[in-house]
């Protein structure tokens, strides 16, 4: 959410920043239309998961649509994962009702992508090394770099290299700054 947050905080109020990091920006409003409304239902069919299923159906379905698998999901050495026990349940129960409604929602259309490609934000788009070149998240980092006529940046690790390979991400983003 925070790519999302930062390209609509450069578009609608360049002054505030230089340089925006935007990280598998989950904006499905990127994507071609046909992308844009397989997206579309699978975010749907991951809230109907989450209200039928339970929360931590709903946090498989998502890691499923970013690309993460638990099961083989590598890090760095020292790197700890937060445990998917009740502590996270309100957390993600927030990210289904608010955040998962407003990046189901997201648009940014050709004239933001000239906006922000002209502007005086330098935009770097990002996407995780390991995530899978055909979900959602990673293709529309694709597409805003198309979009800006920016290079993409890979970082350690997949659509969460930075809880899971917090180091190599930290290099690689302390090099961008």
């Amino acid at each position: 959410m925070g790519a999302v947050i930062g390209l609509r905080l450069a578009r609608r109020h360049p002054g505030r920043l230089a340089l925006l990091v935007a990280h598998e920006p989950a904006i499905p409003g990127l994507l071609p239309d046909a992308e844009r409304l397989s997206t579309h239902r699978e975010l749907d069919e991951m809230r109907l998961v989450f209200q039928r299923d339970g929360w931590l159906a709903g946090v498989r379905r998502i890691g499923e649509l970013l690309g993460i698998d638990p099961a083989r999901q590598e890090t760095e050495p020292g790197a700890r994962l937060a445990p998917s026990d009740a502590s996270r349940e309100a957390d993600f129960r927030f990210f289904v009702e608010h955040d998962a409604l407003t990046m189901r929602n997201a648009e940014l259309t050709a004239d933001d992508l000239t906006a922000l490609k002209n502007g005086p934000v330098r935009i770097v788009p990002g996407a995780g090394l390991t995530t899978p070149r055909t979900v959602f998240d990673y293709r529309c980092a694709e597409e805003l770099s198309a979009g800006l006529g920016a290079g993409l940046v890979h970082f350690p690790g997949g659509h969460n290299g930075n809880i899971t390979h917090p180091k190599g991400f930290a290099e690689v983003l302390r090099g961008l700054l």
